[in-house]
Order: structure tokens, then sequence, then C-alpha cells
């Protein structure tokens, strides 16, 4: 289980969010700041990252991760399974399981909205895990990274909890849910272009062009 909490690691969790093909996953990338000498867990459907393994079942990944945390040495682990929520909460108990507050450990998750039941709060009973990586994964080593095309259907517990939100081009309904969050007007966001986000910290919000697509 995790141990070493440190409540003096900073709040780094981060959420990308926009519509396919607006450049989450590429500005994830280049603004994430994950190294190579890192510990990185991710839920990777689509095969979007690099990873030294990738792992088609869950009992696989678990295997795989427990292999890596004994070498010692960095690693770039992936589940590329199914996505449901009910899987994502044992990916999330598997993660659990290695935080060190001692250590930083990632955690990038793609399409964070199949991981969810719901817009709401997440259920205690149903997604312990999912939730405690949210609300106590920071003081454990843990850095979030998501990425989500359908914001208007992630958890509020993720939403409340992320340090670090880009809001990039989405559609009304999620633009006017996410333009609640950081403060900025619906249609500001949906009038971001490929490459361009809302960056909203703890302390502004700042529109940024993260990179050009030509």
């Amino acid at each position: 289980m995790a141990k070493n909490p440190n409540t003096r690691l900073e709040n780094r969790h981060s959420q990308y969010l926009a519509k396919s093909g607006f450049g989450k996953s590429q500005t994830l990338l280049r603004r994430s700041s994950i190294s190579p000498g890192d510990r990185v867990v991710l839920w990777d459907n689509n095969d979007d990252h690099e990873a030294d393994a990738r792992c088609g079942t869950l009992s696989e990944f678990f295997r795989t991760l427990a292999d890596a945390e004994r070498s010692g040495k960095a690693y770039r682990v992936a589940y590329n399974g199914d996505a449901a929520p009910h899987l994502f909460e044992q990916w999330a108990h598997g993660v659990w399981s290695i935080l060190d507050g001692n250590r930083i450990t990632r955690a990038v998750i793609e399409e964070y909205s199949d991981c969810c039941r719901g817009p709401g709060l997440l259920d205690y009973k149903k997604d312990a895990y999912h939730r405690r990586l949210w609300t106590q994964g920071r003081k454990y080593g843990l850095i979030l990274d998501v990425t989500s095309q359908r914001p208007q259907l992630i958890s509020k517990d993720s939403l409340g909890n992320a340090g670090i939100i880009w809001a990039g081009h989405m559609d009304t309904s999620a633009a006017e849910r996410i333009g609640k969050e950081i403060d900025i007007p619906w249609r500001d966001i949906m009038a971001c272009k490929v490459g361009e986000f809302y960056r909203k910290d703890l302390q502004r919000t700042e529109k940024i062009k993260v990179f050009d697509p030509r």
C-alpha cells in the first residue's frame, strides 16, 4: 500500500481537455515535464505513448509493474486493454499499492471519461482507489496527467483536485462545464484553435499557444 506520506509535496495533477484533434495529447507530451528517469504507469488504450511494456490484461499489468518496481530502475508500464470504470478501479488499486512519498510516480491516463461513471462525485464504495488517487495521491508522490475529449463526463472529484487544467477547443456542453471551473467564458474556450489552450493553475488562468500544427 501507499507509504511515507509527505504533505509538503506540490499538487501537480493536470488535466488536458479538448475535442479530438485539437492537441490535448501533444500538449501533455510537451508540457507535463515527464523525464526519461521517471517511474511512469499508463492507462493507454490506444497506444498513444511510448512504453517499455504494454499489457493487454490487468493481471499482466500488475505482474509487469511488480517486476519493474523490484528492478529499482526507471520504467514506463502501460495497460492497453479494455476501458471501463470497474477496470480502472482495479488499475488504480495497483497504482496505489506502489506509491511512496519519497519517490515521484507519474500516471498518464488517456481518455479519462471512459474511467468515470458520471460527472458527479466518485462513489466511495465503487471507486475507492480511483478517488484516493485524486484526493490523497499527491502526498504519496503521485502526479496524475489525464486527457479527455468529453470533459462534461469526468468526475467532479478530479476537477476539484487538479492543480492544473488545460482547456482547448471543445463542444458547447463541455465548454460550459469547464468554463465554470476555470472562470473563462465558454465561447472563448470554443474559439480555441488547434494547439491553443487556456491554462489554469492555483494562481491564475492564461491563454497559451502550445504549438503550431503547421
